[in-house]
């Protein structure tokens, strides 16, 4: 202890002189030589920035790290071969280049498995002197890898020091998550709970954007002056080494055909706000609507001085410097990588002609027809609120009888009330007394951000219930209550009491849908009852309200008594959100063999931003959405990069006797086509077939309108501007085979120069281990024949310095929600680690790279301790005495 204390430095250290305190070093700031007050900026590689006020005397590690202590040297002897090996190598990786655009540092810095196809947005980047970029790659790819990799890059490079990703609320975290344990890249969530935390740490008139130096903040946000005007004060007119990410960039486009089309306020902040930033990205698959002057309009808000809005854009010439643009289906013909997908319909025939499927469907049309012939004198947007409802009931009777009966009792009733109003004023129901409540939305089930996909159940209910009510007095506030009018009514409410005796009846039932559906499960999960295999199933409804409750009330009841049956099914929809959803997320993920969770049920709030490949390969739409595009969505959460099957299979219900099913099961064919096809032109067509079914399925037009689906008659002007305009850019077969072998000897090129391999890299975390005094990594086996690692106990280090409980963390299993801290710790131990990703999503290892928070403490650990290595403590002459206290 006495030779400890003498080691201790008895002066004060000089400001800009590294010390090391508490087991990290530091950058000495400020010194007030009174008081021995000192105040630190750390610089460690995993916390750089960090700052620390200290009374020094009292630190009882203190150091004062003197570089040039030569006359210490060798007092010790030499470095273990080992250690002085991994010391250069760790320098070696710690040395970046800023000026040469064909070495790529990034992916050798990311826990990812590097493809070469990824490389091409990271070369294009580099060439640009401001990096205004568009990555337009297919679902599915990996746009998100991608600008990581870009982000990364430009950080090493020290061209960029701030990033803001502006993306859909609903994917927000799972960018958070890609940051963090792909490229160790810490993003904090600026919303309302953020606002919040801010001002009461800090003052309400903090600026929230001065908090943090990376965000993640919600499209919605950015027009929202609360969030918006602070960003600009932080912005400026142009912030030196910012970075814009922008996400589904393509909800940033006008999207109405005049000379500059009708900006939305999404489209004015990007205009205003994006300019500020030195570099843009903007990400999307879908980026051309068919509009010449919108595509223009958003290719401007990225690079105002390549493109004018208004001036058409010229294909390959103008968009080869700004845009990346490859197809899936091409990705797979060059180097593969991706699953095979099998589409595959489930007929079911031979319905009896009492079939509750079959006889609401035919009531719901004559219903239909009367309430047209009723109205037909009514003005053009009461007909249309009229056609508006029956076309949402027709939507909830396709996706089940259960959320059928729900909104028919409601409508139901509406009716009634507004009718008895009505009768014998000779004027129809010209004050209904509803309030008007969004009633165009009834029709359109909660999209992926839509505000009512958080609703609970109990919100939701009331919301439909006020749509049906606006809908209904909307419809019939020119009606007229005459004879014939009376006549026509009484007919509608014969049909309406009928279909509400058969839905009432049917509601409490499996119905046929469900029945083949639980079938499929016990054949292919759950054969050997009451045992299941280690196959998992991921099932989509589009309808919240009734279909959600109802199919899982019928599985859960279908499996009880199998084994662990409480723990076999799961929800994931709006109101899954944060700390819940990323656990049900990792559960589906997880090894079948020990997380028990087969079965998710998800709504469309999960079709966007979330990755379920790990271990599933089966998809169901119990029901369809009328866009081909919300089905490829759907389908892209299985069949995508890091899927390790070679065939996923997605799953469809046709009932052929039920008029409805013609036209959707052309809508899935057409579906396929566009993703084989037709390429970047299929927002046009989504947005065209969604405009077809806008005003429902009627029976006596079906196989009109399976045809014109069928056959794609579409605007060909649309077609033709998106054809010259961006499909003329997109990388095709030969083009992209050439592309990838470029990137290839870049890559080779890189890591020749980088010199990053994982057997260096595992010995320098060892040899930093050993000079921390605990023993290395321990190599062990896993059942499969994989190879892993294992990190020995740091106890020691976890008590005398509490910062290394929060670094070993990060190798912990992601916390459940709700689960206490100190619980977690105990229950969670530390996970085997691995060096080389294994191209599949897994929570059981952790893949240590340099940008990962152990590996970059251990190794600025070494760095620090190779600077000095043996303990050089200046003379004390060299600065004045600490000052007695008295």
């Amino acid at each position: 202890m006495e030779d400890a204390a003498r080691l201790l430095p008895e002066c004060l250290p000089d400001v800009g002189e590294l010390v090391e305190v508490r087991s990290r070093r530091w950058l000495v700031e400020a010194v007030e030589p009174e008081s021995g007050h000192v105040s630190l900026a750390c610089a460690d590689d995993d916390a750089q920035g960090q700052t620390l006020e200290v009374y020094w005397e009292f630190e009882i590690d203190r150091r004062i790290l003197n570089v040039e202590a030569w006359d210490a040297l060798g007092a010790k002897g030499f470095d273990a071969p080992r250690h002085f090996s991994a010391f250069l190598h760790t320098l070696r990786w710690n040395c970046v280049t800023a000026t040469d655009p064909n070495l790529f540092q990034s992916p050798f810095r990311a826990g990812i498995k590097i493809d070469a196809y990824q490389m091409e947005p990271l070369r294009k980047a580099l060439k640009l002197p401001r990096v205004n970029l568009f990555i337009a790659d297919d679902t599915g790819l990996g746009k998100t890898i991608e600008a990581g990799l870009i982000a990364r890059e430009l950080l090493l490079r020290k061209k960029v020091k701030t990033i803001v990703v502006a993306a859909p609320a609903s994917v927000l975290e799972q960018w958070k998550a890609e940051m963090e344990e792909r490229f160790g890249l810490l993003f904090a969530i600026l919303d309302r709970a953020y606002l919040t935390e801010v001002r009461q740490d800090r003052g309400f008139g903090v600026n929230p954007w001065r908090t943090h130096s990376r965000f993640l903040v919600s499209h919605n946000l950015l027009i929202d002056p609360t969030y918006a005007d602070p960003m600009r004060e932080w912005l400026g007119s142009l912030l030196p080494g910012s970075l814009l990410v922008l996400d589904e960039a393509h909800h940033a486009a006008p999207s109405s055909s005049g000379h500059y089309g009708i900006e939305t306020k999404f489209t004015r902040a990007i205009r205003e706000l994006g300019g500020r930033f030195e570099h843009r990205l903007f990400l999307s698959a879908t980026p051309h609507n068919g509009h010449s002057n919108s595509f223009s309009t958003l290719l401007e808000l990225l690079d105002p001085y390549r493109f004018t809005r208004g001036v058409p854009v010229r294909g390959k010439k103008d968009l080869e410097d700004v845009m990346v643009r490859r197809i899936k289906e091409d990705i797979r013909e060059v180097q593969g990588g991706f699953p095979r997908r099998d589409v595959r319909p489930i007929r079911i025939d031979g319905l009896p002609a009492d079939a509750p499927e079959l006889v609401l469907s035919t009531l719901l049309d004559e219903y239909r027809d009367l309430r047209e012939q009723r109205l037909a004198g009514a003005t053009p947007g009461a007909r249309a609120m009229a056609g508006l409802l029956v076309v949402g009931l027709q939507q909830k009777l396709l996706s089940s009888i259960e959320a059928f009966a729900i909104s028919l009792a409601r409508h139901r009733k509406t009716v009634e009330q507004l009718w008895t109003k009505g009768v014998g004023d000779g004027q129809g129901v010209l004050d209904s007394g509803f309030a008007t409540k969004a009633p165009d939305l009834f029709a359109k089930p909660p999209d992926a951000d839509d505000e009512r996909a958080e609703q609970s159940d109990e919100e939701s209910a009331a919301e439909e219930e006020a749509q049906i009510a606006s809908i209904n007095a909307e419809a019939e506030k020119e009606a007229v209550a005459d004879s014939a009018a009376t006549a026509l009514w009484n007919r509608e409410q014969t049909l309406l009491n009928r279909m509400h005796e058969v839905a009432d009846d049917a509601r409490g039932r499996v119905d046929f849908k469900t029945r083949h559906l639980i079938a499929w499960i016990y054949e292919n999960l759950c054969p050997d009852r009451p045992r299941w295999n280690e196959r998992r199933v991921l099932i989509f409804t589009e309808n919240v309200i009734g279909t959600k409750r109802y199919l899982r009330e019928m599985l859960e009841q279908a499996i009880a008594g199998t084994d662990l049956a409480e723990e076999r099914i799961e929800t994931i929809d709006g109101q899954t959100i944060g700390a819940k959803r990323k656990e049900i997320q990792r559960r589906f993920n997880a090894d079948p063999a020990r997380e028990p969770l087969r079965i998710l049920l998800a709504t469309d709030a999960a079709r966007e931003g979330l990755n379920f490949q790990a271990h599933c390969t089966d998809l169901f739409h119990f029901d369809l959405p009328w866009n081909p595009g919300r089905i490829e969505q759907r389908n892209g959460r299985i069949d995508r990069k890091l899927q390790p099957a070679k065939e996923v299979r997605c799953h469809y219900f046709v009932l052929p006797q039920r008029a409805e099913d013609r036209v959707l099961e052309v809508l899935v064919k057409k579906t396929q086509t566009i993703k084989q096809e037709l390429g970047s032109l299929s927002k046009v067509i989504d947005d065209d077939v969604e405009r077809r079914l806008r005003g429902g399925i009627r029976h006596r037009e079906v196989e009109r309108l399976a045809h014109a689906i069928e056959a794609a008659d579409l605007d060909k002007e649309k077609q033709r501007i998106a054809a010259e305009e961006l499909e003329a850019a997109r990388d095709r077969q030969d083009s992209l085979t050439e592309q990838i072998e470029r990137c290839r000897t870049l890559l080779d090129q890189s890591r020749r120069w980088v010199q990053f391999t994982a057997q260096p890299f595992r010995d320098a975390m060892s040899s930093s281990l050993e000079l921390l005094g605990a023993k290395p990594l321990k190599e062990e086996r896993t059942d499969d024949g994989g190879v892993v690692w294992t990190f020995p106990s740091l106890a020691g280090k976890a008590l005398a310095d509490a910062s290394w409980t929060a670094t070993l963390d990060t190798l912990r299993a992601p916390r459940k929600t709700d689960q206490k801290l100190a619980e977690w710790r105990r229950q969670a131990p530390i996970r085997p680690v691995v060096f080389e990703d294994a191209g599949v999503l897994t929570d059981d290892t952790v893949h240590l790279h340099l940008e990962q928070r152990m590996a970059q403490r251990l190794l600025a650990r070494f760095r620090a301790q190779g600077f000095v290595y043996h303990d050089c403590p200046a003379p004390a002459s060299c600065r004045p005495p600490i000052p007695s206290r008295g």
